[in-house]
């Protein structure tokens, strides 16, 4: 596995959008073009949110979002002073195949830079 966050650009945001999790899971996790939306209203507040395609080498397997602090009024307070992994999701096809332990591991790394 070489699990890679790429930024969302131009070039991969629709195929971000298009990637689903598991029908049964849908109500679990907002669409990722809803997370894209939240985190550019976000951003344009001054606020931190950083949207990224999730790869494996050059396959896109999933989606993640990192935010730091309170962004909407109903957050909780631990959220103040804090980086936060808001979104987080697998598409189908890639998971129960391993990927979880390394994309987390990643994910604390990319925090803990900062």
């Amino acid at each position: 596995m070489n699990i890679i966050f790429k930024e969302v650009t131009n070039e991969n945001v629709l195929d971000i959008c298009r990637l689903r999790v598991k029908e049964e899971q849908s109500g679990f996790v907002a669409p990722n073009a809803v997370s894209i939306a939240e985190a550019y209203a976000t951003q344009n507040e001054n606020m931190f949110a950083k949207p990224f395609g999730i790869y494996d080498g050059d396959i896109l397997i999933g989606f993640i979002m990192f935010g730091y602090g309170a962004s909407f009024p109903d957050d909780p307070g631990i959220a103040n002073g804090n980086y936060l992994l808001w979104r987080l999701m697998l598409g189908g096809d890639f998971q129960g195949k391993g990927y979880a332990g390394p994309i987390l591991e990643k994910a604390l790394a990319y925090i803990k830079s900062y």
